[in-house]
């Protein structure tokens, strides 16, 4: 056996006797001996992978499904060596973030303004707002965000200052007025005097065509903090004003090709989603989109893809589910058709959770199933959509987080 082979072989097992190892650990209570077997299982077949995208449902209601994401970036973290997990959330806040990281000011209240209401407002993500932000200061981990979209209930810092940082690149007398005019948007302070019509419209897309006409003509690195979310508020700028969906989940994969970009080379990435927006194809199941996960599909191309990148969907047989932002009453799941995904796959026991990997997904062929939105159940050949899927045996509604 040649040294190169020997050393890669005792690392292979070096690291599975650490996962051994850690996998024997007694969990917080939150699952139990099936469970916890059955995340590691998924754990082990994402381990290698460069990136990891974990959906959940559309509603970003499904409190159970919050926990078992935990767990699993916990797991994937402390074992698996990722190094950054990335949210559907603001490109803009989550960078303002990096550098409270960066200084030493940041907080867990911080970070959660800036992951944005549809986690952060619920109880179930304390936790992991906590270890992230413990995590990132100890410089373990980083923290990103890859929305292009703006506003939003939080998000203090893409309301109050970040007109100013993009401005920046701008001349004297235009720096002010389009510092004022991307404030109002972003913090949405129009009125019956101030309509946003035709002409703020214009306004708006001429201030950030104008910052990046300047940045290219003081030769700023396109790779730059200021250029690229000058380029990502442009994409929510088509987004907003021609109602291009796609341009929203182009933006979030040109972010996340970003930060990958300007990171230690080899740094494997976790990515908190929506699952329609980590699919690798939709087939039907979102008219007309291209989700972000197609995007990553097509730049690798399916031989690589599939050594690469993960893609992991959430549904439930029973429960309930809030909604977005934990506000008004929880939704109840409707029963599972007969035949369906979720009623298959724990029909052979009382598990509470049980992961399906890419060949068995594979093997159910086309198949009803509710892992892009628990409101719909749709018949698809789910192993085009997804790399693997937990199926919960009853989902629980987020609650909203008590006061501290």
């Amino acid at each position: 056996m040649s040294r190169r082979i020997w050393i890669a072989a005792s690392l292979s097992m070096l690291q599975f006797a650490n996962f051994a190892c850690v996998a024997a650990a007694p969990t917080d209570g939150l699952f139990d001996r099936i469970e916890t077997a059955e995340i590691d299982r998924l754990v082990r077949d994402v381990c290698r992978k460069d990136v990891v995208l974990l959906g959940e449902d559309a509603s970003h209601g499904g409190g159970r499904t919050f926990e078992v994401k935990t767990e699993i970036v916990k797991r994937l973290v402390s074992r698996c060596g990722f190094g950054a997990v990335l949210f559907e959330s603001q490109l803009y806040d989550m960078l303002d973030v990096e550098h409270a990281v960066a200084d030493r000011t940041a907080t867990p209240t911080r970070l959660a303004g800036a992951i944005g209401a549809l986690w952060a407002r619920a109880e179930e993500s304390k936790p992991l707002v906590d270890y992230l932000s413990r995590e990132t200061l100890a410089g373990r981990i980083r923290v990103a965000g890859i929305d292009p979209q703006v506003g939003g209930i939080m998000g203090a810092y893409s309301k109050q200052r970040l007109g100013a940082a993009l401005a920046t690149p701008l001349a004297d007398a235009r720096r002010e007025p389009c510092r004022r005019e991307i404030d109002m948007h972003n913090g949405w302070r129009y009125d019956d005097a101030h309509p946003f019509d035709d002409a703020a419209q214009q306004r708006l897309r001429g201030c950030i065509d104008d910052i990046r006409i300047a940045l290219a003509a003081q030769d700023i690195d396109p790779g730059s903090e200021v250029a690229a979310m000058a380029g990502s508020y442009s994409r929510y700028l088509d987004m907003a004003m021609h109602g291009d969906g796609n341009q929203r989940d182009l933006g979030m994969y040109e972010n996340l090709q970003w930060h990958r970009g300007r990171w230690p080379r080899g740094t494997k990435v976790i990515v908190w989603c929506a699952t329609v927006h980590a699919a690798k194809a939709l087939h039907g199941l979102a008219t007309d989109m291209t989700p972000m996960g197609r995007h990553l599909h097509a730049a690798y191309g399916e031989r690589a893809y599939g050594k690469r990148v993960a893609v992991i969907g959430f549904t439930a047989l029973s429960g309930r589910f809030g909604n977005p932002g934990t506000v008004g009453e929880p939704n109840v799941l409707q029963p599972a058709e007969a035949g369906a995904l979720e009623r298959v796959v724990l029909a052979d026991s009382d598990a509470g959770l049980r992961y399906v990997d890419g060949k068995r997904l594979k093997r159910l062929g086309t198949i009803v199933s509710r892992p892009i939105n628990y409101r719909k159940q749709h018949a698809a050949p789910w192993a085009d959509v997804l790399d693997g899927l937990v199926v919960l045996r009853e989902e629980r509604a987020t609650t909203p987080l008590r006061p501290r």
